[in-house]
Order: C-alpha cells, then structure tokens, then sequence
C-alpha cells in the first residue's frame, strides 16, 4: 500500500526531498504561499499537486484527504529574534541590488494552527490523518499557546512526541547528510486508533563516537530534568549506550568543508577596494587566533555569533546570505634542491624537474587531506613521511574571504546536487535558508510510517 502525503512546505521543498526517499510513501499535495516556492518545488515533484494559496485563509474542507502530514509553519513569532525588522531589511536592497517581495516573508508559511484545522476538517470527513510531523524552532514550546495547541492534537485522538534534533545528528538512509549545526523541534504524531506508538529511539539516536567503545549509538541525555527542551549542548547532550558506560559521545557530523567549493578561493582581504566592517574584521582576527584555519564568518546577524572552522558543522543558514567563507594563506613547500626552501602562490613556481615531486602545496586545509591543530590527535602514520609541523601565523589582509554561493548554501541544507532553486541569488537563499533539512524529514517521516503501516523500515547502517 502506498501512503500519501501533503507538505505543508517552506521554502525550498526539502521536507518533500526527505518524504519522497521513505519507501511506501508518495506526495499528493503541497501548498505555499509564495509563488516562487511554488515554482521551485513543482519542478522537483511534478506529480504531485500544487496549490498557491495562505493557509490561514484556506478551506480545508475542499483540501483532499491524505495517509500523512507533514507541516512546517511560520516562526518568527517563536524565535528569538521574532522577526521584527525584517520586512523593512527584505525591502532593502543587497549588494547585487535584489530586494524581496512581500509574499517571500513569514506569511509564506502556515500558522501552528493551521495543523489542527487540517487534522479536524480531515476527521470530520470521515478520512483522518494517520499520522505526521510539524516542525518549528525550539523557541515554540515557551509560546504562550503551546500548551492549547498540544491539547488541540490531543483532543483530535494524536499522541504527540516532541522531537529536539539538530540536522547535524539525522542519520538518513538516503538523504544527503548535513553539514550543518540546526537545532528545530519536531512533533512526531500518530492517530491513537492504530494502537501503535513511534520508536523514536531507533531513528534519533545517531552514530557516535565513544572513547573507550569506539563507534555506538547516542542516547540523548538533558541536563535538566522535567519536560525535555532545548538545543544541542546547551540543554543537551549524548551519552555512550553501551551497558555501564556514561561517558559522553560526540555524534558523528559533516563538517561545513563538505559544501564548499573549494575551486572558488575568494578575493584577498587585503586587496579588497570596500574594507570590510569592523565587526567581521574582529571575528576574522578572533577566529585566526583560535583556529588558524579556514573558516565560515558571520558578516552581519546578532552580536554573540562567532566564526567557525570548517572541519566542524557549518552555522545554521538563514534566510539571509550572512555566511562568508575564509581561506587562509597556501604556500608552495619545495621538498629538494634549489637556494630557496618555500614561496607564495602569488610567485612563479620554482623550476620543475624531469624527476617531479618537488613541490607541496601547504595549506591548513584542503580536499581530503585535512591539516590538524596540535591539539588534535594526528592522523594515521604511515610508511612514507606525510606530516610536517606548519609555525606560520596567517595575517587578516593575506587571507582571501568571499560569500557562500547558492550551490553551497544548498549543499548546506543537504540538497541532492541537482536539486535547483528559482529566482534572484537573495531569494534563492531565502528559498533554502527557510527549508527543512532533507535528512531530519526523512528519519521522522520513517519512524511516523512505520508506527502507521506497522512494518518494519531500516535505518542508516553505521557509516
């Protein structure tokens, strides 16, 4: 039998990139309210039906019925930031001179009420939903309303789970996992007539990395007690689930490096005709001073936020393009002969020899052979000298820096590489930066299916 499912979609579509992937299930409807988004996501899921309209204002009585729901409503009242300026900064032209229409804001997305009017309308046809997810930031439980809208679903014969995950920690079987650092809470539910409840624990509880048991499972551990809330390592962390084991376990993760394009080294800060601002140049010297090595930069956003290193997950993306990417200085090594020892890129290359492999290309980072901080344990020692020991200390003005691109940005969101967005660079980043994650859609939608058909899915093997 196979399910069908309605997205109650953001932005790009990537709750519908990670429904389609559960076996057994297939999109039916989908609805925004932005055109753009629209567009963008009927070219991906063209079999499915598409309607262009505000759910707040929609009759869901002429909606069709569906297996599964899967909703991702409006939160900029339940963030932190709430929002408050950005109609007027979407009304702002960027650098490229893009602005964005007034459909492109919150209002492109449903209401948390409108997930029960839904579930209701669908129940008093006789065809109820049996089962879905709802998502939003983790800010929505301290919404004043919460506890109403958690009885509405209970009222409607739901047991609801909320589910606390950053996207950096789904394990999907066949999205692309996430290079990125995003806390969202989840509302796993299933209609309370199958008699069956979601076995979360086999599909959140990601690989980890245990120092006394190698590679086991993350069990999930809040440092309060009482209802669980909150966002990882702040309220929350993973432990060893091997039997007598409590030690801390870090999830396996992408790191940002994973979406960038590497071919695209930037434009020298130094070389740049506009400076850049006071604050990005601070978090650039801070980030040299902890790291050395190349990172992801905020360029604008709240004060607090600071620069990343690659080699870890990336920053949550917004709907904003307020991520840069900082390379630090490579320098070619010149391993035999000559009066010289090293050279910048910016000089011809020493003379190369008919007997080769001369020269090194020295940089902290780079492909797949990635330069270690000496705090860090080093890599695998093999037969052949591969390590040498880098003291140079890189200056702001030698670093290159530019922003992340909209092929990056997709990746960031985990994307599939061929997965295309509409419109101008800004409302591309907007598209994505509002999306859901394709693996966190995909784990939650297949612990929901198997609650639902009561069969058996199996989950990402240990990587």
């Amino acid at each position: 039998m196979t399910l069908t499912a309605a997205d109650f979609f953001a932005g790009a579509g990537g709750s519908s990139s990670g429904i389609v992937k559960v076996p057994g299930v297939a999109l039916r409807l989908c609805v925004n309210h932005w055109d753009l988004a629209v567009q963008t996501h009927e070219a991906h899921f063209p079999n499915a039906e598409h309607r262009l309209t505000d759910l707040s204002q929609a009759d869901f009585r002429q909606f069709p019925s569906v297996h599964l729901l899967w909703s991702s409503p409006e939160c900029t009242n339940h963030s932190i930031a709430q929002g408050r300026k950005q109609a007027q900064e979407d009304r702002v032209p960027d650098a490229e001179g893009s602005t964005l229409p007034i459909e492109a804001g919150a209002r492109s997305r449903a209401t948390m009420w409108d997930v029960p009017r839904y579930l209701e309308a669908m129940i008093l046809r006789g065809r109820p939903v049996l089962g879905g997810v709802t998502e939003n930031v983790v800010d929505v439980c301290r919404w004043v309303l919460f506890p109403a809208w958690r009885k509405a679903l209970d009222a409607l014969g739901y047991d609801v789970i909320p589910v606390f995950m950053n996207s950096a920690h789904a394990h999907a079987r066949r999205a692309l996992w996430s290079p990125q650092s995003r806390d969202r809470v989840y509302f796993a539910y299933v209609h309370r007539s199958l008699g069956r409840k979601i076995d979360l624990e086999k599909w959140t509880r990601p690989w980890a990395t245990c120092s006394e048991h190698g590679i086991v499972r993350g069990r999930q551990f809040f440092k309060k007690k009482g209802e669980p809330w909150g966002r990882y390592k702040a309220q929350y962390y993973f432990l060893c689930t091997v039997s007598g084991c409590a030690l801390v376990v870090e999830p396996i993760a992408l790191p940002a490096a994973e979406a960038v394009d590497w071919t695209n080294p930037g434009q020298r800060i130094g070389d740049r005709k506009k400076p850049l601002a006071e604050k990005t140049m601070a978090r650039i010297e801070d980030g040299l001073k902890r790291y050395a090595r190349p990172m992801m930069i905020p360029t604008e956003g709240r004060e607090g936020k600071l620069a990343k290193p690659l080699d870890e997950p990336g920053r949550t993306q917004t709907t904003r393009r307020e991520s840069a990417v900082l390379f630090t200085p490579a320098f070619v090594a010149e391993l035999r002969g000559g009066n010289s020892k090293h050279r910048s890129l910016t000089d011809p290359l020493a003379t190369v020899t008919a007997g080769g492999f001369h020269h090194a290309l020295v940089v902290p980072y780079y492909g797949a052979g990635r330069a270690r901080p000496v705090d860090r344990p080093i890599g695998t020692l093999s037969t052949i000298d591969r390590y040498a020991l880098l003291e140079q200390q890189a200056r702001v003005e030698d670093c290159t820096l530019r922003m992340l691109q909209v092929p990056e940005i997709s990746r960031a969101m985990s994307f599939d590489p061929d997965h295309q967005v509409l419109g101008t660079k800004r409302e591309a980043t907007r598209l994505l930066g509002n999306a859901v994650t394709p693996p966190a859609s995909e784990v939650l939608m297949s612990a929901v299916v198997e609650a639902v058909t009561g069969e058996d899915l199996e989950p990402a093997p240990c990587p």
